[in-house]
Order: structure tokens, then C-alpha cells, then sequence
């Protein structure tokens, strides 16, 4: 445990020329705001505003990458890895379902009722909002690469196993939900491997991913203040723009909604009889 420590403590110490945490963070801001007003510019070339969910993942890399550069550590390397995996992932399957289709009816049911100048207002209300948002979201990746408190040097580890656990559940609910949209026999409701258990495994796997990060965060001194990043994108799937659009749209489907009665909406559990 000593040897443990010692290796930690090796790579976790901050050089004295390393910009503060808050210089970090403003950096961070710039660099979402290049990266957002980038790929409005690729939306407005493609014409298609749903573009901005794939700079969704890849805006988390940049700022985990960029956080890591700037006040490089082990914890900080960590959460990189981890992010950079989480955000790529997602950002590829994200490009691949939307491959061949026409824009995301969201943004048409967002967008029908807009006056003015439509691709302004795209810019300011989805584009940097969303910059914004993953800014909070991002709150324990920044807060994360300050000074340590190295009794807790454990929480690396188990912020690492949630993640983990949060990144299988989306990958392969991901993966189950594709290939059950691919058979042109499907049932109405998807009910099988993950499906079974969560009516969103997905959503749960994400949550779990940034709890994970979360927990990891509250190894650095004001680590606290990275529950933020957690509780927002909990709050915002569980509760506007994850499961209830959803909900929402399946609710009209009296299969779902027997299936609504036997499966939990978001934590896995056994199925009710």
C-alpha cells in the first residue's frame, strides 16, 4: 500500500508552472466555443442541425484532452482515456444511425415554429447551448485536475469500475437496439437482452459513465463542486430530454405501455410479472 501511494504521489504532483484550475476552465470555454461554432458551420454546409449530436461526445474528448494537457496527472489522464473512449464510441454510432436518413424529427418538431433567422437561431439556441450544457456536464473532468487528497486515492478506482460498468450497458444496449431496428420483422417494442430489464439501458449506462467520473472528481480538493456534471445530465435525461420525449411519443402504443407496466423506465431490475 505504501509502494502504492508512493507511485501515485509520483505521478500526481502538480509542476509549479501548470496553469490554475480556473485558467484551465477558461480555456476549456474557448475551445467549446471554437469547437461549436466549427461544427454549426458543418451543420449549415450540410443542412441538417442534427450534426450537432455528434459534436455532443466529441466536445467532452476535447475538453478532457485539453484539461489533461494543461494539468497533466494521473487523475487527469484517467478521466481522458475514459472520456475519449465514452465520446468517440457514441459519436460513431451516433454518425452511423443518422448514415442515409433525413434529419432527426426532433429538430424538425424543434424548428417548424421558428421566425426570424433560422440558422442564427440554430447557432445560439442549440449550437452553443449545447455548448454550454456540456461545459456544466463537463464540471468534473475540470474540477478533477486540481490538488489532491491523496487519502482517497481509491475513488480512481472505483469512479473507473462504475464507468465501466456504464459504458457496457450503453454499448451494448446501443448495439441491441440497432440490430432490433435492422430486422424488418421486429416486434413493436423491443424486449429482449437489456431491453428486458430497463425500457432506456442506454440512458442508464450513461448516467452511470458520468456518476463514475463523478466519483472520481471527488478525490481533488473542491471534488464536490464536480456533482454538477452528474446531477445535470441526470436531471436532463430522466426528466426533459432524455426518457420523457420518448415516453411521450410510445404512449399512444398500448404494447409499450403494457411494457411500461412490467419494466423499470431506467435502473435494470428484474421484470414485474
Amino acid at each position: 500500500m505504501h509502494l502504492h501511494h508512493n507511485f501515485i504521489n509520483s505521478i500526481d504532483c502538480t509542476p509549479l508552472f501548470q496553469p490554475s484550475v480556473l485558467k484551465v476552465a477558461l480555456i476549456d470555454v474557448a475551445l467549446v466555443f471554437l469547437f461549436m461554432t466549427a461544427f454549426f458551420l458543418v451543420a449549415y454546409l450540410r443542412k441538417r442541425i442534427d450534426s450537432v449530436d455528434i459534436a455532443w461526445g466529441l466536445g467532452f474528448v476535447l475538453i478532457a484532452v485539453a484539461t489533461a494537457l494543461h494539468r497533466p496527472s494521473f487523475r487527469s489522464y484517467v478521466i481522458a482515456l475514459l472520456v475519449a473512449v465514452w465520446g468517440v464510441r457514441l459519436a460513431v454510432h451516433i454518425g452511423l444511425r443518422a448514415r442515409g436518413k433525413k434529419e432527426d424529427p426532433r429538430y424538425i418538431e424543434l424548428t417548424k415554429k421558428w421566425k426570424g433567422n433560422y440558422w442564427l437561431r440554430a447557432y445560439l439556441s442549440i449550437f452553443l447551448t449545447q455548448g454550454l450544457l456540456m461545459l456544466a456536464v463537463a464540471s468534473p473532468i475540470i474540477v478533477a485536475s486540481g490538488p489532491a487528497n491523496l487519502d482517497w486515492q481509491w475513488l480512481t478506482l472505483a469512479g473507473a469500475y462504475i464507468w465501466a460498468i456504464g459504458f457496457a450497458f450503453e454499448a451494448i444496449a446501443d448495439m441491441q437496439l440497432a440490430n432490433y431496428l435492422k430486422d424488418k420483422k421486429r416486434p413493436k417494442v423491443l424486449k429482449t437482452g437489456l431491453w428486458k430489464y430497463s425500457r432506456h439501458p442506454n440512458y442508464f449506462g450513461e448516467l452511470a459513465q458520468w456518476w463514475g467520473i463523478g466519483i472520481i472528481a471527488l478525490q481533488a480538493k473542491w471534488g464536490f463542486v464536480g456533482l454538477i456534471g452528474p446531477l445535470l445530465i441526470s436531471y436532463l435525461i430522466i426528466f426533459v430530454s432524455g426518457i420523457p420525449p420518448i415516453e411521450k411519443r410510445r404512449a399512444k402504443d398500448a404494447e409499450y405501455r403494457e411494457y411500461q407496466k412490467t419494466t423499470s423506465a431506467l435502473v435494470p431490475l428484474p421484470p414485474k410479472k
